[in-house]
C-alpha cells in the first residue's frame, strides 16, 4: 500500500506506507504532513504497533528504524536560502533548493544535477557555482505552482481535513500524477488540478491562490 490514509489523522495529514520486501519482511512508514519539525517518536512507534496489530501481522523482530523531517515549501527567498549554505559555494541537493516543494523528493533533481555537472566543461569552483546556482534558480522559478499547492494544503485546509486535498488529487489521471512527481506538470495538468469543486473552503482557496509568496 503506497498511501493508506484510512488511518486516524494526527498532526496534519497522515498516511502509512506498507511495502513488502519479502514474504516475511515489510517496510512500514508512518508519514505526516505536519506543522512541526520534531517527530513524536513514542507516539509514532505506538501507532505503528497498532497498525500492524489491526492487520493481524505478527512482528517477530524489528530489523531497522529511522526517523526524520523533510521540508515542504510554500514560499521564501531563494537567494537568501542559497547563501545560507555559504556565499559563492557550489551546492547541490536540498542545500541548493533542488527538491520538489510538495513531496520533498530530491532524487530526480539529483540525477539532473549529476548529468549537468558531467557535461560541464569547466569544473572550477567559480564555474560550478555559476552553473549550479543558475540551474537551481531556474528550477525554483519553474516550481511556483507546487509552492502554491503547498500553501493550499497547509493554509486553506484544516489539519484534520488535509487528506481531502490528496484524496482528490490521486483520483486524477495517472500520467498527470507521474508528471507531478517528476516536477514536470504541463499547463493542462495544472489547470486540471485547479478545476472542479475544491476540497477546501473556496474563500480560503482563492486567497491562497492569490498569494505570490
Amino acid at each position: 500500500m503506497i498511501m493508506d490514509a484510512t488511518v486516524d489523522q494526527h498532526d496534519g495529514y497522515r498516511f502509512v506506507y506498507a511495502l513488502p520486501f519479502a514474504a516475511t519482511r515489510v517496510f512500514v512508514e508512518d508519514t505526516y504532513y505536519s506543522d512541526t519539525i520534531e517527530p513524536d517518536m513514542e507516539a509514532m512507534a505506538a501507532r505503528l504497533e497498532d497498525y500492524a496489530a489491526a492487520r493481524g501481522w505478527q512482528v517477530d523482530r524489528v530489523l531497522r528504524e529511522e526517523a526524520g523531517s523533510l521540508a515542504v515549501v510554500m514560499g521564501g527567498d531563494f537567494e537568501a536560502y542559497w547563501q545560507s549554505g555559504g556565499n559563492k559555494v557550489p551546492k547541490a541537493g536540498v542545500r541548493a533548493g533542488l527538491f520538489h516543494p510538495l513531496t520533498s523528493y530530491s532524487l530526480p533533481d539529483a540525477v539532473r544535477t549529476a548529468a549537468l555537472v558531467a557535461n560541464a566543461g569547466d569544473l572550477s569552483g567559480a564555474a560550478l557555482h555559476a552553473l549550479l546556482h543558475g540551474f537551481a534558480r531556474k528550477t525554483w522559478k519553474q516550481r511556483g505552482f507546487y509552492r502554491m499547492l503547498t500553501r493550499m494544503l497547509f493554509r486553506a485546509a484544516e489539519p484534520e481535513e488535509r487528506y481531502r486535498v490528496l484524496e482528490r488529487f490521486y483520483r486524477l489521471d495517472p500520467g498527470l500524477v507521474a508528471r507531478f512527481y517528476a516536477g514536470q506538470s504541463t499547463i493542462f495538468d495544472k489547470a486540471r488540478v485547479l478545476t472542479g469543486k475544491p476540497p477546501v473552503p473556496i474563500g480560503r482557496a482563492l486567497k491562497v491562490i492569490g498569494r505570490s509568496k
